[in-house]
């Protein structure tokens, strides 16, 4: 009797399933619907500039950078990346966003995980940290922007200067109040 009743709730069981598959296959297909991905790439400075509404802070190629990756994260966050002339291996990425996009974010790296230290450079409260021996990340405000910059394939001395003579400097000059 068991095994008459285990046999029963086998087959019932296959054709369940054999009903379900074919019931499945019936079905129209839909496309499974994600996450939009926030980021939007650029061909050019000036659309960044439009699309963003406000201009990124950038490295020149009088600083020995040239542009290479243009974008948007989220349409308030300009992310560029830039290479070091020459030195293709040494990379900086740098990101700009008006205060006004989010009052409550106060790092726009996006790098986590790190011993943040904080130091003043050119009168601006600049916090810095190190991803490896040749990757640094440093993020700061000034006025109603905030900013950060990481780079890959340059020396602590190297990154710190990059932020005094350019960065945290252009940043102090041209976007305050």
């Amino acid at each position: 009797m068991k095994h008459i009743v285990k046999n029963s709730l086998l087959v019932a069981c296959a054709t369940l399933m054999i009903g379900s598959t074919s019931f499945a296959a019936s079905m129209p297909k839909v496309q499974p619907i994600g996450i939009p991905n926030p980021i939007v790439t650029y061909d050019t400075y000036e659309n960044v500039v439009k699309d963003a509404g406000f201009t990124p802070l950038y490295l020149t190629r009088d600083a020995g950078f040239s542009c290479y990756y243009l974008s948007l994260i989220g349409k308030h966050t300009a992310d560029i990346g830039f290479q070091r002339l020459g030195q293709p291996e040494t990379t900086v990425r740098v990101r700009t966003m008006p205060q006004k996009a989010d009052k409550s974010m106060k790092d726009i790296s996006g790098v986590y995980s790190v011993t943040w230290k904080d130091q003043v450079i050119d009168g601006v409260p600049v916090s810095i940290a190190k991803i490896n021996d040749t990757s640094y990340v440093a993020h700061w405000k000034v006025g109603d922007y905030q900013f950060s910059a990481q780079a890959a394939g340059m020396s602590a001395p190297q990154f710190k200067a990059l932020l005094e003579n350019s960065l945290v400097d252009d940043s102090a000059h041209y976007f305050v109040k």
